[in-house]
């Protein structure tokens, strides 16, 4: 079955060549393979590097330009072009193992599968700080990020959200491209489009891809920030759209605003934020150090940064995207993607 790698990147020069390079190194015949590469209207060397691994590389390949810069439309110019019976979504800032394509494809065929997910594991920037180690960590904790199961389960089985998925073209035929009005979440939604259809993905935890997480608290602030607004987007859309991990991060903000709100106008108000604060102290404390414990490395001090910019910038995001998109109905105003 021939295979395409869909990469669509933007301002990716630091890690891009690490992930052709995987793609390069992969065993599957290179004569069904194909690269589409998308470049985003790029500031940097992303496009130049593309260029370099089309003229190198012995794998068909081919790269287009996504003027808009945003990445739904970057997604759906190059699934339109890609001729492969199967799609392998691929972000510039990841890299998979060189018998990641021919392991998937064997599965995908033994499951009867509509799409093979990953275990995304989580490498940090490549700084090598402790913070970088401990927002690695967290993003692969279910304290930190909840049950996503590309993330944190090591169970092989059904799932209704892979992530960086093998996909079967058929998919895209059958329920469309991506939402050309996501900026963030284009996947999550397509995937929720594909599961109501009856879509089967599996998901195969010792099929790894290697993830490279932002480099700062400000950079994972906005990513969860904006993931979160833009599931608030998706809210009535599909059924399963909002998950209960979804809301606990803005439930946790709602009601330690409440607490703080009324304690200096009420006498047990200071009670009511000790019983929001206190669990969530307790229980980051033993996160923290069992991790640092696991780890080896003394994380303590950078979890207690780390979790809280996570459940903050997702319960604040979730709370204001609700409010803009839903409440003050500017979600009818959303008709494209936003520029990352």
């Amino acid at each position: 079955m021939k295979v395409s790698i869909l990469i669509v990147a933007r301002n990716e020069e630091r890690y891009l060549k690490e992930c052709l390079q995987s793609v390069q190194s992969q065993t599957y015949p290179h004569n069904l393979l194909e690269v589409i590469l998308v470049d985003s209207a790029s500031e940097d060397s992303t496009a130049r590097i593309m260029k370099e691994f089309i003229q190198s590389t012995d794998i068909p390949a081919k790269m287009f330009e996504n003027p808009n810069g945003d990445t739904p439309n970057g997604l759906n110019i190059g699934i339109s072009h890609c001729s492969g019976e199967l799609i392998k979504l691929m972000i510039a800032h990841s890299f998979m193992p060189p018998d990641h394509i021919e392991r998937a494809v064997e599965i995908l065929k033994q499951k009867n599968a509509d799409g093979v997910s990953s275990r995304i594991v989580s490498i940090g920037s490549g700084k090598g700080s402790l913070l970088d180690v401990a927002i690695a960590t967290a993003m692969e904790s279910p304290f930190g990020i909840g049950n996503a199961h590309a993330r944190v389960s090591n169970n092989p089985g059904w799932i209704d959200n892979p992530m960086l998925c093998l996909y079967k073209r058929e998919l895209f035929d059958k329920y469309g491209l991506m939402d050309k009005r996501l900026t963030r979440n284009q996947d999550y939604e397509f995937n929720q489009r594909c599961f109501s259809g009856g879509a089967k993905f599996w998901f195969q935890p010792d099929l790894e891809l290697y993830y490279h997480n932002r480099p700062s608290i400000k950079a994972l602030w906005r990513q969860y920030f904006d993931s979160a607004r833009w599931h608030a987007f998706m809210i009535g859309q599909h059924i399963r759209a909002v998950r209960p991990r979804h809301l606990v991060p803005s439930i946790f903000v709602l009601a330690l605003l409440c607490a703080i709100i009324i304690t200096p106008f009420w006498q047990y108000g200071k009670y009511a934020l000790a019983f929001v604060l206190i669990p969530y102290i307790v229980l980051l404390e033993i996160v923290a150090i069992r991790e640092s414990i696991k780890r080896k490395t003394f994380l303590i001090l950078m979890l207690n940064i780390v979790f809280p910019t996570i459940h903050f910038a997702y319960g604040i995001g979730f709370i204001l995207g609700f409010v803009h998109f839903l409440i003050l109905g500017n979600k009818k105003k959303v008709i494209l993607a936003e520029k990352q």
